[in-house]
């Protein structure tokens, strides 16, 4: 078993027009003694975030920007992977804020898991006015053993990877639009027969600026996790669609109050701002 302080970590970020937050995000990661390098991936940013980016840079000599032409996460994701030189690849969002033992608790698990190419984990919500309920959702589930061990996805702001799994399945990962990124790699890695894990104690917060997303949108955005299960040959099963379902119904039901929501002051305003996506515009 490797020593874990002799095990490199590399945080891949993938960002579009994300001035307002990256540094923040930034920060958290930095601070961590176990990440050895940040790989921020720009993908067209016009409103300076690049600027901020090499600013940042110059202060923290671990962190780095490149810029990937060809538009979306995976995209930029593959990269940023690409480009990095740890041996475990973590990945997060522009707008996600990891806690302080995030990159140990990386390390520290896939180091007494050997089994285990990936992890992901779980988060909240750093700028929702109702915020609590997830938080007080995901105790119930801690408290009932629902969360943790071997998943059969992993979540885009919150996880991390083997290189050697990368590497194994980089051949086979979608760039293209339609795609659920995070998903199809997920289940690159199960057609590979490597095992993910869902680690609770790997915590980040992160923004919950898609709420304003419309119902219509937010309802494509499912269909494209389902389109990704058909594109790797598995049925889409009932089980499948109640889920999304379920989500969807949830997110309409919150939809009018992020409507009036200003993340960056936290409160309600009747001009709350323009509404934010995706971490890479989608």
């Amino acid at each position: 078993m490797p020593d874990q302080h002799s095990v490199r970590l590399s945080v891949v970020i993938p960002v579009l027009d994300e001035a307002e937050v990256i540094e923040r995000t930034l920060l958290c990661l930095v601070e961590q003694d176990a990440v050895d390098e940040v790989i921020v991936v720009d993908n067209g940013s016009r409103d300076g975030t690049p600027e901020i980016v090499r600013e940042f840079a110059a202060r923290h000599p671990g962190v780095e920007l490149i810029y990937e032409s060809v538009p979306g996460i995976a995209p930029a994701r593959n990269a940023g992977f690409d480009k990095a030189g740890g041996d475990i690849l973590a990945r997060t969002d522009a707008d996600t804020l990891v806690d302080p033992d995030w990159a140990a608790t990386i390390i520290d698990f896939l180091t007494e898991h050997p089994e285990t190419a990936a992890v992901t984990g779980i988060c909240t919500y750093h700028d929702s006015p109702v915020g609590f309920m997830l938080k007080f959702g995901q105790w119930i589930l801690l408290r009932r053993g629902k969360l943790g061990g071997p998943v059969g996805n992993m979540y885009g702001p919150n996880m991390a990877v083997r290189r050697e799994a990368w590497e194994q399945i980089r051949e086979n990962v979608q760039a293209r639009a339609d795609v659920a990124e995070d998903l199809d790699m997920a289940l690159c890695l199960f057609a590979a027969q490597r095992r993910i894990d869902q680690v609770p104690q790997m915590r980040a917060r992160t923004s919950a600026r898609r709420r304003r997303t419309s119902p219509r949108k937010h309802w494509q955005f499912h269909l494209i996790g389902l389109r990704t299960i058909r594109d790797h040959g598995y049925p889409v099963r009932p089980v499948h669609r109640a889920m999304i379902v379920a989500a969807w119904l949830s997110h309409t039901v919150q939809w009018p109050l992020y409507r009036f929501w200003d993340f960056e002051r936290k409160r309600f305003s009747f001009r709350p701002g323009s509404a934010r996506v995706s971490a890479v515009g989608d």
